[in-house]
């Protein structure tokens, strides 16, 4: 199916009202699910307006959500989402972040007890379109072993870099620690279809392409004992020293099993506080341009910046729509009708 931007981001807007959520924080919140849409990642769209949907009737989600500051002195600040929409809690800790390093050229602001946050590259790029590099990241549900083991302990641990680059394209690296998203999983069982080798192990350690076993056992982290350690790094900043819930604590969104406890961590700093914009954007333009000339490798048709794929499918979706599955259609009609406002 095809919408337009406009009316998916008024769809979500009224099912998250409807839920209990504010208008303004509905707004925040839709506009993060339409632009993963928009990206191409659908499994952080408005996909999760299902979950949520089921996290709030199962009374492990609070509405509306209320976003508080526990810490704020400086350059730092911990801010506590209150069991809230984890976009909610995203937004405004990126918000303080982005302002602190207006003002002391570098800002680092941590978040807890929040719930799944969406994509990070949409606050990596709202800091980047602002003129600012921008690092996040947020622990997840166990979904990986430590290296060499064969039992869940960290999750995915997602992580985002923003760099704000001239002309029409994006440096925006947007990452898990796994080889894959969890979240790409789930849809292959949803569909019913096979995973890739070299995704996931069952809970026996044997590499599976069964979707339904992969949930049951980890997925394969990035190089090895390399993605290991990133996913430990990521869980104790954003988990443990937020005052979060880490390691096996951390709970699923997309499973009634208590609340999820999940933290985030953002750093943003001011590229001026160490060059000229003037000279900045100059240096970025000719590394571009000079990345882009590389000799291309046998079946390649062009060199791509990081999160380049999604920024073309975002700006396609901005002039042709967005498309979204018959699935996934379904489910957002259902829940406008429940809201008292069918779908158009």
């Amino acid at each position: 199916m095809i919408v337009s931007k406009e009316k998916l981001e008024k769809y979500a807007q009224t099912v998250l009202v409807h839920f209990g959520e504010t208008k303004e924080n509905a707004k925040i919140v839709a506009e993060s699910m339409v632009r993963a849409d928009m990206r191409g990642v659908t499994t952080h769209g408005t996909y999760l307006l299902e979950v949520i949907k089921k996290r709030k009737n199962g009374q492990q989600l609070t509405l509306p959500t209320t976003v508080s500051v526990v810490y704020d002195q400086d350059a730092v600040a911990l801010l506590d989402g209150n069991d809230g929409i984890g976009m909610v809690g995203g937004h405004k800790a990126l918000d303080v972040a982005i302002e602190k390093a207006r003002i002391y050229g570098i800002g680092m602001v941590l978040l807890r007890n929040t719930n799944n946050v969406g994509t990070l590259s949409t606050y990596t790029q709202k800091a980047a379109d602002q003129g600012m590099i921008a690092f996040m990241c947020g622990n997840a549900a166990p979904s990986m072993a430590p290296w060499g083991g064969m039992e869940a302990y960290f999750g995915t641990s997602p992580f985002s870099v923003g760099i704000p680059v001239p002309g029409d394209t994006c440096y925006n690296a947007d990452m898990a620690a796994t080889v894959v998203a969890r979240g790409k999983i789930r849809k292959a069982l949803r569909q019913g279809k096979e995973i890739p080798a070299g995704w996931a192990q069952d809970e026996n350690g044997a590499p599976t392409t069964d979707p339904a076993k992969a949930m049951k056992g980890t997925l394969f982290p990035i190089g090895g004992p390399k993605g290991s350690a990133i996913a430990m790094t990521i869980d104790i900043i954003a988990g443990l020293l937020s005052g979060s819930n880490y390691a096996r604590s951390v709970k699923s969104f997309h499973i009634l099993d208590g609340r999820t406890g999940l933290g985030a961590a953002f750093i943003v700093f001011d590229p001026v506080r160490f060059m000229p914009r003037k000279t900045f954007d100059k240096k970025m333009d000719g590394y571009i341009e000079d990345v882009k000339s590389v000799k291309l490798a046998e079946g390649f048709t062009e060199i791509m910046l990081p999160g380049e794929i999604e920024y073309r499918k975002e700006k396609e979706s901005e002039k042709f729509g967005i498309t979204i599955d018959e699935q996934q259609y379904e489910n957002l009609k259902k829940l406008l009708v429940e809201a008292g406002c069918p779908v158009e």
